[in-house]
C-alpha cells in the first residue's frame, strides 16, 4: 500500500513539473524574441535580426587614416553691385583664411581681399571679403568653397556614417553582435570623409550605412517597448 502511494505521488509530481515547463517555455521566448527586429541593451547598443540587417542593407567598415584636405562652403553676399561680397566666419575657420586665398564661387574664381574681426555679435567672429573676377548685383547672395591642402593622415570615417542629433555627434560602433551608439569628436572634412579627433581608434568597425535607420530603431525599442530593453 505504502508503495502504490509512493508511486502515485511521483507520477503526479512529474505530470506538475512538465505542465510547468510546457507553460513557462513559450513565455520565455516571447520576452526575448525582438518583435520589430531589433533589440536594445543599456551599455551594449541595438542588436538586429539576420533579416532586419538585410532589409536595411546594414553596411560596416573599419575605421582608417586618411589624408584629409579640409574644405568647407559659406554663403556670401553683396552689399551693393561691384565685385565683394562678404559673410562671416567662425574663428576656426578664420585660422585657415589668408588675404589672397583662391576661393570657388561655383564654375567661377575669386579671392579673399580681406577678413576683419567682428565688432560686435554677429552670426560668426569674423567678416570675409571676396573679390568676384565679374561684377554681382546688390543684395546677390553666392555660395564660396574655401579649399585647403591635406596634412598629414588622421584618423577619418565616411561623412555618411555620422548620426547627428540634438544630443550631439555620433557612431554606431561594433560591439560584439551589437551596434552602440558611440559619441565622437569631428575637425576637419574633405570630401565624402571626415576627420575623427575623439571616440574612435583605427580599426574600429562602425557603420557607415545606414546610420539613421539603427537610429529610429533604437527609438522605436526604446520609446515604443517594442523589445527587451533590460541591461541583462
Amino acid at each position: 500500500m505504502k508503495l502504490l502511494l509512493i508511486l502515485s505521488l511521483i507520477v503526479t509530481a512529474a505530470a506538475l513539473t512538465s505542465c510547468s515547463e510546457s507553460a513557462a517555455s513559450p513565455s520565455t521566448k516571447h520576452a526575448t524574441a525582438p518583435e520589430n527586429g531589433a533589440q536594445f541593451r543599456e551599455g551594449k547598443g541595438v542588436a538586429l535580426t539576420a533579416l532586419m540587417a538585410q532589409s536595411i542593407r546594414l553596411q560596416t567598415a573599419e575605421v582608417q587614416e586618411e589624408k584629409i584636405a579640409p574644405a568647407f562652403t559659406l554663403s556670401l553676399q553683396a552689399m551693393q553691385r561691384g565685385t565683394e561680397a562678404s559673410g562671416w566666419l567662425t574663428a576656426d575657420q578664420a585660422a585657415r583664411v589668408q588675404p589672397g586665398m583662391e576661393v570657388e564661387l561655383g564654375t567661377a574664381k575669386g579671392s579673399v581681399l580681406r577678413i576683419e574681426k567682428a565688432a560686435y555679435a554677429t552670426l560668426g567672429d569674423f567678416e570675409v571679403t571676396v573679390q568676384t573676377a565679374a561684377p554681382i548685383d546688390a543684395g546677390s547672395a553666392i555660395t564660396a568653397t574655401f579649399r585647403f591642402p591635406a596634412g598629414d593622415a588622421v584618423t577619418a570615417i565616411p561623412q555618411a556614417a555620422l548620426l547627428t542629433t540634438a544630443e550631439g555627434t555620433f557612431v554606431y560602433a561594433k560591439n560584439d553582435e551589437f551596434y552602440l551608439r558611440t559619441p565622437v569628436k569631428v575637425g576637419a572634412r574633405s570630401g565624402d570623409h571626415v576627420e575623427i579627433t575623439d571616440g574612435l581608434y583605427t580599426g574600429d568597425e562602425i557603420v557607415t550605412t545606414p546610420v539613421m535607420s539603427l537610429w529610429l530603431a533604437e527609438l522605436q525599442v526604446l520609446r515604443g517597448g517594442k523589445a527587451c530593453t533590460c541591461g541583462h
